[in-house]
């Protein structure tokens, strides 16, 4: 599968964990303008990274788009049911707002090269404010990759509204670019979207694992 990343997406070298440390320390940095050397921030990049790995990310990125506070991409591969279609796509978004939490506000689908993915975005509430949750914003996209058995779920999260429309705007384009390796990313062609239904369950997510920059 190949993805058209954004400009303003920093990679860190997540098959080298101790080189991943030091991309992410320096990207947090730059961010404070503080030097990449400051004794806090190894620990904290060391952490984040472990976390991610722990998780199963293969892919991890800063997203830092103009006019927006940064945000943390990942992507984790999941096992996907075979014959994944249109149907399929609809049966996941409905599972993932009916026990994907209370804080899943929107769900959509976007058409890419590899087939329906889904996008769903998690807005925290009351409830998350409650329970003393982190009150992270995520966009999540899952999206299949055809006769391989798995899929990519990406996930983007930042603990800071500002520019939260940005980062909505690259995401879905991230998520439509996804085409079969070999092949040039496909254009955006624009998600449908609908407001979430009730849900009662919390599943786990990066959430938990969100690192402020």
């Amino acid at each position: 599968m190949r993805l058209a990343m954004p400009a303003e997406a920093r990679q860190v070298s997540m098959g080298q964990p101790e080189l991943a440390v030091q991309e992410f320390a320096s990207i947090i940095g730059d961010l404070r303008n503080t030097p990449a050397s400051a004794a806090d921030l190894e620990p904290l990049a060391a952490q984040a990274v472990d976390a991610a790995l722990r998780e199963g990310a293969f892919l991890m990125a800063v997203v830092t788009p103009e006019g927006a506070d940064p945000a943390l991409l990942t992507g984790v591969a999941l096992v996907v049911p075979a014959g994944w279609d249109t149907d399929t796509a609809e049966a996941l978004r409905d599972s993932v707002e009916n026990v994907g939490g209370p804080d899943v506000r929107e769900t959509m689908t976007v058409e890419t090269a590899m087939g329906p993915a889904v996008i769903a975005q998690r807005i925290p509430g009351p409830e998350q404010a409650r329970e003393r949750l982190p009150l992270t914003l995520q966009l999540q996209g899952f999206i299949p990759e055809p006769d391989t058995g798995r899929m990519l779920l990406l996930t983007l999260a930042s603990p800071s509204q500002r520019g939260w429309h940005e980062h909505q705007r690259l995401f879905s384009a991230l998520v439509a670019s996804a085409t079969p390796s070999g092949e040039l990313p496909a254009e955006n062609p624009g998600p449908s979207s609908r407001s979430r239904r009730t849900a009662e369950n919390e599943d786990e997510s990066f959430e938990h694992h969100t690192f402020r920059l």
